[in-house]
Order: structure tokens, then C-alpha cells, then sequence
């Protein structure tokens, strides 16, 4: 009797906790947010994860009722912007717009790990997706990707350019390297900009790119795409062959970005910033806004969903990043 009487003290305190606790988790999401919310972005401004950020806290501003600030934190290939992220109050008022590269890549490929891209965020929505092009200058008289490994096997030095050190677009070009057995010297560039600017200028002999980036150059005739590293062809770009079709399926990976927020942020919170992303990204404006720059907007912006889809990410590009021995350099 005694252990039955104990036994139900014991249920009715785990039941006035669970209420407590639901309690206290209701009154975060009524509350929130108190203040401007900031949204970091660990990148310099004007580049396209800034300009990805600025369309959604546009409209997030007006939703939440609290300004949505974009706050720029380069530097070191994006771990200081992260990592202070990371490092902030959990409660929703500091948030990352990350991607691929800082919350998949980065930590694979630094050593010691600068963060956890498991245990200290919290994945609020995808925002969107897009592959990578690989683009050459239309001075070059390359038409194909047959034609750009041809020059490196005839003993011509090739050089890819990549926005930095450890960005998927490195990875793919030292994975087309490898895939090939062509040698091709990396040059690492502070943001696809000035990598652009010499890859026209003849300066390197090629460089994979965000779509939003290059199209400028593509249809001022400046640079020619010859391969997209999506398993299928882009909608955005229906005529240029896949990395796939063209025989190196190694060299296959798509960006994306998408809302963090700290470990520990309260499930409320995030339920409510995801729903409101959610109706963001549904609104025909904000699609075109992220279709003009050939993103994919996504199609479930769940915290759920996304919390999946980056585990698996995290787990992929460990496996990359070993498999290919690609380095920080």
C-alpha cells in the first residue's frame, strides 16, 4: 500500500511538473518576441546569404510585430558569426541564417570542431535550396567540360576559384580533381565577387559558383556555365548537363540555407518563428524574391523536418570530407 501511495505521489508531482512546464512553455510563445530580434549572418553584407536573409526578416518583422535585424558577422570562414550565435541567450531573439557550409561543412572539416552543428543549434526551417554551377570565362574557347579537362591533360595548369576555404564550392572542385585525375590548384577568394571578377579576367581557369552570383555574368556573355552539380538538370537552367550525366557523380551537392537558433531556445519559440517562416516562404512575393535569385524556395519549412534533413547533412559531409581527404588548407 505504501509503495502504491508512493507511487501515486510520485504521478501526481510528474503531472503538476508537465503542467508547469507547458505552462511555462505557453507563456514563451505569447511573450515572444520582447524585443528586435537579430539575425545573423556569418558573412559580409551585399553576398547571397545576406540578401536570402534580409527578404525573410523583412517579412518575419511584420509577423512577429518586432523588428527583424540583420546583424553581419564575417570572419573565418564563417565560424565567428556561428559561433556567436551559438554562444547567445537561448530564449529566440538571436537567430543564424546559416547553411550548408557552416552548419554541415565547417564542422567536418576544422579540427578541433570551432562548434557542434548538432548539440548547439536548434534548426528553425530551410529556407531553400540551389546547386552550384561550374562556370568558365567565354574568352577561354572552352564549350564543354570535356574541353576543360582536356587542357589539364595536356599539362596546362588549371586553377579553380572558390568565395573561401572549406564552401561547398571548394569541396566540389578538388572532388572534380580527384573524380578526374586532372590536377587543379585551388585559389581561395574572400567572397565570390573578386573570384569572379578574375575568372573573367583569365586569372583562373574555372570556378563551381552560386547561381544568384554568376548570372550576371552569364548573360552579359562574360562566362559560359558547362556543368550544374545537381543530380538533375535545374529548372532555372535547363540546357547545361548535370555533374552526374557527365560522369562524375562524386562531384554532386547542393546548397541550402535555412533559420537556426541557440540550444535550449523553448520548443514554443521555435514552433512559432518556423510557423511564421512557413507562411513566408508560402507567399507567391517572397518566392519570386528567392526564384529571381535561383533558389529553390522549400516546400516544408518545419522545424521537424529540417531538424532531420540537417542531421543527415551533418552526417553526409562528414563522410566527404573524409572519403575525399579534402584539407582547411
Amino acid at each position: 500500500m505504501r509503495n502504491a501511495a508512493r507511487r501515486s505521489v510520485v504521478s501526481v508531482f510528474m503531472m503538476l511538473a508537465m503542467t508547469a512546464f507547458t505552462a511555462l512553455q505557453a507563456s514563451h510563445a505569447a511573450d515572444y518576441p520582447i524585443k528586435p530580434v537579430v539575425m545573423v549572418v556569418a558573412g559580409p553584407p551585399a553576398g547571397g546569404t545576406d540578401a536570402i536573409a534580409r527578404i525573410l526578416a523583412n517579412d518575419l518583422s511584420a509577423a512577429l510585430g518586432q523588428s527583424v535585424v540583420v546583424d553581419n558577422r564575417a570572419g573565418a570562414g564563417g565560424i565567428i558569426g556561428t559561433k556567436f550565435v551559438a554562444g547567445a541567450a537561448a530564449d529566440g531573439h538571436t537567430l543564424l541564417m546559416g547553411h550548408v557550409a557552416t552548419n554541415a561543412i565547417v564542422p567536418a572539416l576544422i579540427k578541433p570542431k570551432p562548434y557542434d552543428p548538432l548539440n548547439d543549434f536548434i534548426p528553425v526551417g530551410l529556407v531553400g535550396t540551389a546547386p552550384d554551377l561550374l562556370v568558365v570565362s567565354a574568352k577561354s574557347g572552352i564549350q564543354n567540360l570535356a574541353d576543360l579537362l582536356a587542357k589539364g591533360k595536356r599539362g596546362e595548369t588549371l586553377t579553380y576559384a572558390s568565395p573561401g576555404v572549406g564552401l561547398p564550392q571548394h569541396i566540389a572542385g578538388f572532388a572534380l580533381s580527384k573524380a578526374s585525375n586532372v590536377p587543379m590548384q585551388h585559389i581561395p577568394y574572400r567572397g565570390s565577387a573578386p573570384a569572379l571578377v578574375d575568372l573573367v579576367g583569365g586569372q583562373v581557369s574555372m570556378m563551381f559558383v552560386t547561381p544568384g552570383a554568376a548570372v550576371p555574368f552569364l548573360k552579359s556573355g562574360q562566362l559560359k556555365a558547362i556543368a550544374v552539380t545537381s543530380r538533375e538538370r535545374n529548372r532555372f537552367f535547363p540546357d547545361v548537363p548535370t555533374v552526374v550525366e557527365l560522369g562524375f557523380p562524386s562531384v554532386e551537392e547542393t546548397g541550402w540555407f535555412g533559420v537556426f537558433a541557440p540550444a535550449r531556445t523553448p520548443a514554443a519559440v521555435v514552433q512559432a518563428l518556423s510557423t511564421r517562416m512557413n507562411e513566408a516562404i508560402a507567399k507567391p512575393d517572397i518566392r519570386a524574391k528567392f526564384e529571381a535569385m535561383y533558389l529553390e524556395p522549400a516546400s516544408d519549412a518545419s522545424s521537424p523536418t529540417f531538424t532531420r534533413f540537417v542531421k543527415d547533412e551533418v552526417e553526409k559531409w562528414a563522410g566527404v570530407v573524409q572519403r575525399l581527404g579534402v584539407s582547411a588548407e
